[in-house]
């Protein structure tokens, strides 16, 4: 059994122990970049944690001696870099929440192939049916409409950072072609030689993420994302005087668990994998986190 040696105290560690936890990982240890933490203490009496440490590094020193021990960074993006450097000569299997950081030159002062980066959201079942049924499939041209509501620049990079991730897993690398901006919006056209992407970052805006897929004579919306509605055709109907069109809706896949952040069982799935065996090929790789993160200053510049 995989033993779990957690670094943060905030909102999102209870979501990675429950999903730890259904994969068959022992939580062993947890602590915090700030000395003696209290929420780390209450995280640690609410799920029967063993042991506790008041000393991230005295954490990092002590836990690595134990067997099968692997680690889940998460605390403060600022911090992330200088723990997993310190981290990184003990050699263990890392779980990190992204983005790292917010410049993704910081990423190359990391020298470690045995990092996991949590992109939880490419392991969404809409986000796979459309990589499976639609990506693969496809032999044409693919047209992609993409949403992304934020409060500003800095929120694009830490949060929308998701939604670039989800593109680039589904399309691959992609290129910056077009790019108009002002204070209220980020207008973009992204591509390569299979995909054409137009992005939208509308700053305040009242609305959902949302991505739109053009492909095979179908329309896939996500909006949002959790959610997929799938249509193949139209259906005429009149209203007064008019004709309307309405999408039928062909299929309808979600990527809800009451107990569980969405694509976080899956992704520990494939992370007890990963610490069987590091050089297994996964798509949320440390290259791939630099990758989602220099896209998006691009686009934020």
């Amino acid at each position: 059994m995989y033993k779990l040696c957690i670094i943060g105290s905030s909102d999102i560690i209870p979501k990675h122990i429950y999903a730890a936890q259904k994969n068959k990982f022992e939580v062993h240890s947890i602590t915090s970049l700030n000395f003696n933490s209290l929420n780390a203490k209450k995280i640690k009496k609410r799920f029967k944690i063993k042991r506790f440490f008041s000393n991230w590094k005295e954490c990092v020193q002590q836990s690595s001696k134990i067997e099968n021990i692997c680690f889940l960074v998460a605390p403060r993006i600022e911090d992330t870099v200088k723990v997993l450097k310190f981290l990184s000569k003990y050699k263990k299997p890392i779980i990190v929440e992204k983005p790292i950081a917010y410049n993704s030159k910081k990423l190359d002062q990391i020298k470690n192939d045995k990092i996991f980066v949590g992109y939880n959201r490419i392991f969404y079942k809409t986000v796979n049916y459309i990589k499976s049924e639609y990506v693969k499939k496809n032999n044409g041209r693919i047209f992609v409409n993409v949403v992304c509501p934020e409060a500003n620049k800095k929120n694009f990079i830490s949060n929308s950072c998701h939604i670039i991730s989800v593109l680039i897993y589904l399309f691959g690398n992609l290129k910056l072609k077009v790019k108009i901006s002002n204070k209220k919006m980020i207008s973009c056209l992204l591509e390569n030689k299979k995909t054409l992407i137009n992005l939208s970052v509308i700053f305040n805006a009242p609305t959902n993420f949302k991505i739109d897929v053009y492909a095979n004579n179908s329309f896939l919306n996500l909006s949002p994302i959790e959610e997929l509605r799938e249509y193949k055709k139209l259906k005429k109907f009149k209203k007064k005087n008019l004709n309307i069109y309405n999408p039928v809706l062909n299929k309808y896949v979600h990527d809800y668990d009451k107990n569980s952040k969405p694509g976080f069982i899956h992704q520990y799935k494939l992370f007890k994998k990963f610490c069987n065996n590091n050089k297994i090929t996964i798509q949320n790789s440390l290259p791939f986190a630099k990758y989602v993160i220099s896209l998006c200053e691009k686009i934020a510049k």
